[in-house]
């Protein structure tokens, strides 16, 4: 809304005056009283026969909406009627306004006058009425006339969450909280500037307001508050010397009120202005180079308007989904479905000090680029239960950007981002994902409960579930008309191009070698009938563009289609799925990045290896003679790369006859550490090795410390002392995995 102060500025810049030549015939205003700070609004009734006209806190509503028309005030929720004074009393009402001769204008002293007398909202509590009265310079007869703008809202997109502001539960300034939701347009996320506050779009009665005790932000009333926000010109949320903040722990749901700052998780873009920055650009073709961060910019910002624009309309910038994920059939039949969603299992019982596999629940649906599809909860769950809840479209989780190392001097061959996720809330839930893709439940930490949701207007995706699905169903199944295939099993998750999967003929074996290889990095890592692992279950991706390399860790893993594809019963046989796999098993901070992050994790990859095969790849690259040969003439631990530093760990195994046993009772230690333990060893280098260090000694029965000395990697002399104490015999310090006679 423009307040008509502002108006009368621009008008007097351009040598205009008078109050009432800069409000237009037909602009619809709302009437602010200057003492009550409240509107004339219609509060009862719908007709000059039982309208009750009486002052209001905003609402917003058409029932505080007026139009001017010519001498006239038209009432904005039904123009055929208008705003007349009461025959024979000091009362205003509603009157036929094609009957009506009445004439009121807006004088010089911001009045609504009509003849002598002028609209007058009386002191006596609770100052609801409005009335005529003669006029006069008190402020109970000044009015503020507001326009109303056109009914968009605005959205505050945080630039490093890539989520927006909004309502995340409860509804009233006693029960809000505020943080941030993931775009989709609900009303939740709206917000209506008025004057100096934002108006919230759940119910603009309440506004945008600082929690300085708390150093976050609140709804407060709109009629009382004195909140001044602005946005400064670094696209920071302020009021006064504080910045809305998106701290980065995870979830990310949560917002800060901090002093302003040049981080970028304290930078918003508004809605409107992306909007506007878009019009007239034409999208790219793809591929496009790395080095175009313009169309880079612009892409990311047609994300960001298609997930937030409205859903009656078309998509304003249609996404290249051919090029990837992939298109669904126009003709393809659309299906509904019940959906058990299981939240029973959560709840990690400690800190694994691992890469825990996230709580996703896959499904055999997939939702359709540019389709509207409704997931409906029950009304019965409770806010908290529904915000464990979150809707995945699309398993392929790389964001790439400038910096990706396979976009940096190359291309972009997919779209920046093919992926979307949706907040939902109980009752119907429409999104529309611009790309399409699988459907996935993701949950969070929370109440245990199961609860059946619908899910609407989504195809059917090929679909296998090992040791569930026949061989002869998934010869129809992997027919289905969608671009990606999901295969499950107890362990893990496999999401491959359907094209891929029809050309699998053998599931069970694919799969079984998955979960064969997850059970033995599992126990790789310490875990046993004693120690269970986490729970929950790995997931290996396809895509035609990863953000690093052709493949990396995390959750989920990512393999590059062109160089990997992983329904290929070859693949889980294959070094680059141990490796991976590994990696989220590390203990990174703990002990594993000071004896190199690249050399550690092949340890999982040569238990697998032998295991498998009986092979060690380091003894067919001849890397146990080269490393040693290397220390024999001076190499340190430091100055090796990542397969000499392997050979140090390796040697340790080969030395010994607990072998592997010994890294097993390592990691299982490392898990064992309290919390303070564990924190003081993640912050220090020195400490890490001396904690391998320490655990290997005792799991060999011997003190390592010579083969420390001989390949040059310093122990601290507390760790020394703390192994020279329990009296255990110094292993040779050349453990070299070597003929004796070439030992030095």
């Amino acid at each position: 809304m423009l307040l008509i102060a502002e108006r009368l500025a621009e008008s007097a810049m351009r040598g205009e005056s008078g109050r009432s030549s800069s409000l237009r015939d037909g602009e619809a205003v709302y009437l602010l009283n200057q003492s009550s700070n409240t509107f004339l609004s219609v509060t009862a009734g719908s007709s000059p026969d039982d309208a009750v006209l009486a002052m209001a806190p905003f609402s917003g509503d058409l029932s505080q909406q007026w139009l001017r028309s010519g001498g006239q005030w038209l009432w904005g929720a039904n123009h055929a009627f208008c705003l007349l004074p009461v025959d024979g009393t000091n009362d205003v009402g509603l009157g036929d306004a094609n009957d009506a001769s009445v004439s009121w204008s807006y004088d010089e002293a911001s009045r609504i006058v009509v003849g002598s007398d002028a609209l007058d909202v009386p002191l006596e509590e609770p100052r609801t009425r409005v009335i005529l009265s003669p006029a006069n310079d008190d402020a109970t007869q000044k009015w503020t006339i507001d326009l109303v703008s056109p009914e968009e809202p605005e959205y505050f997109i945080n630039q490093s969450s890539k989520t927006c502001l909004g309502v995340r539960k409860g509804s009233t300034p006693s029960d809000a909280y505020v943080g941030t939701l993931h775009g989709n347009g609900r009303k939740e996320l709206q917000w209506f500037f008025v004057g100096d506050s934002w108006q919230w779009g759940g119910n603009r009665s309440y506004c945008l307001g600082p929690d300085y005790d708390n150093r976050t932000v609140i709804l407060e009333d709109t009629n009382t508050s004195t909140s001044v926000w602005y946005v400064d010109d670094a696209q920071r949320l302020r009021i006064g010397e504080y910045a809305i903040d998106v701290p980065l722990t995870a979830p990310r749901t949560r917002v800060g009120l901090f002093k302003a700052s040049d981080n970028i998780h304290q930078k918003w873009w508004r809605f409107s202005e992306l909007m506007a920055s878009l019009e007239g650009v034409e999208p790219p073709v793809y591929p496009f180079p790395g080095s175009d961060e313009t169309t880079y910019n612009q892409e990311i910002d047609r994300g960001l308007v298609n997930a937030l624009s409205s859903k009656t309309e078309p998509l304003p910038h249609p996404r290249d989904v051919p090029t990837f994920p992939g298109t669904v059939d126009l003709e393809t039949p659309r299906v509904n479905r019940k959906v058990t969603l299981d939240l029973s299992v959560l709840g990690q019982n400690r800190n694994f000090r691992m890469t825990v596999p996230k709580d996703w629940q896959a499904t055999d649906l997939y939702v359709a680029e540019g389709d509207i599809c409704q997931i409906i909860l029950p009304e019965t769950l409770t806010a908290d239960q529904a915000l464990q809840i979150t809707v995945r479209v699309g398993a392929y989780t790389d964001a790439l950007n400038p910096h990706s190392s396979t976009v940096e001097n190359k291309k972009y061959r997919r779209m920046p981002v093919v992926s979307e996720v949706f907040d939902v809330f109980p009752g119907v839930n429409e999104i529309r994902s611009q790309y399409g893709g699988n459907l996935i439940f993701m949950y969070t930490e929370g109440e245990n409960f199961t609860v059946d949701v619908n899910v609407k207007n989504v195809v059917e995706a090929p679909y296998f579930r090992y040791g569930m699905t026949s061989i002869g169903d998934w010869e129809t199944i992997k027919m289905r008309d969608a671009p990606h295939a999901v295969l499950e099993s107890d362990k893990c998750v496999v999401v491959v191009p359907s094209s891929a999967a029809q050309a699998l003929t053998d599931p069970d074996q694919l799969m079984a070698r998955y979960d064969e290889v997850l059970a033995m990095e599992s126990y790789a890592a310490g875990f046993d009938e004693t120690e269970a692992p986490p729970r929950g279950k790995f997931w290996l991706v396809n895509d035609i563009q990863i953000g690093a390399g052709t493949a990396h860790s995390g959750f989920p893993v990512m393999f590059s289609l062109g160089s990997y594809n992983i329904a290929n019963p070859a693949i889980p046989y294959d070094w680059v799925v141990w490796h991976e796999l590994g990696h989220n098993h590390q203990q990174g901070s703990y002990w594993c990045r000071a004896y190199g992050s690249e050399s550690s994790v092949n340890l999982f990859s040569l238990y697998i290896q032998e295991q498998l095969f009986d092979t060690d790849r380091l003894e067919d690259m001849n890397g146990y003679v080269t490393a040693a040969d290397k220390v024999d003439g001076g190499m340190t631990f430091a100055e090796g790369n990542v397969w000499d530093k392997l050979v140090f760990l390796m040697e340790i195994k080969h030395a010994f006859p607990e072998g592997w046993e010994m890294f097993r009772q390592l990691y299982k230690t490392t898990r064992a550490l309290s919390e303070d333990e564990a924190h003081d060893i993640a912050g220090n280098h020195q400490l890490q090795i001396d904690h391998a260090y320490k655990n290997l000694s005792k799991s060999a029965g011997y003190d390592l410390v010579l083969t420390y000395d001989r390949w040059g990697l310093e122990l601290s002399e507390e760790a020394k002392q703390e192994i020279q104490q329990l009296g255990l015999e110094k292993a040779p310090g050349d453990l070299s995995h070597r003929p004796p006679s070439d030992r030095k």
